[in-house]
């Protein structure tokens, strides 16, 4: 079996070893070891990013956007991320935790630029919709 060792050059650079014979001092670590380090290092966190969307805008008014996370394998509640052009970034809650499903709305002016949640899955814009003016 091959051994694993550490390398005098770049930090962190594993290197697989075959001539046990080598001159050079070397701290070796089994390749079962090295690779789980490996791979915990580079494990990215899991996040779910809007899918179908975005550019929606209710020009000068107000906008209702509604964001649905599924897949999500029954986590418990995330936070959704939206930002939007007028600088707005908002942090929301869902607003309904199904277990493998959450919903979540946001309320902003401005143009959608990009939303994110913090759960695995995939995030979908639901609904959107803008306030009547003419209600007013």
């Amino acid at each position: 079996m091959a051994d694993v060792v550490v390398s005098p050059w770049p930090r962190g650079t594993f290197a697989v070893n075959p001539d046990r014979g080598n001159s050079m001092k070397h701290k070796k670590i089994p390749v079962a070891v090295a690779t789980t380090a490996m791979i915990g290092i580079a494990s990215p966190a899991i996040a779910a990013d809007l899918s179908n969307g975005n550019g929606q805008s209710c020009g000068d008014g107000v906008g209702v956007w509604h964001f649905v996370n599924n897949q999500t394998g029954g986590a418990a509640d995330g936070l959704l991320t939206a930002t939007f052009s007028d600088g707005v970034f908002s942090m929301v809650a869902p607003s309904k935790n199904t277990g493998s499903t959450q919903h979540f709305y946001v309320e902003s002016t401005g143009t959608l630029i990009s939303a994110s949640t913090s759960l695995p899955g995939r995030l979908v814009l639901s609904d959107f919709s803008c306030e009547d003016s003419k209600k007013k």
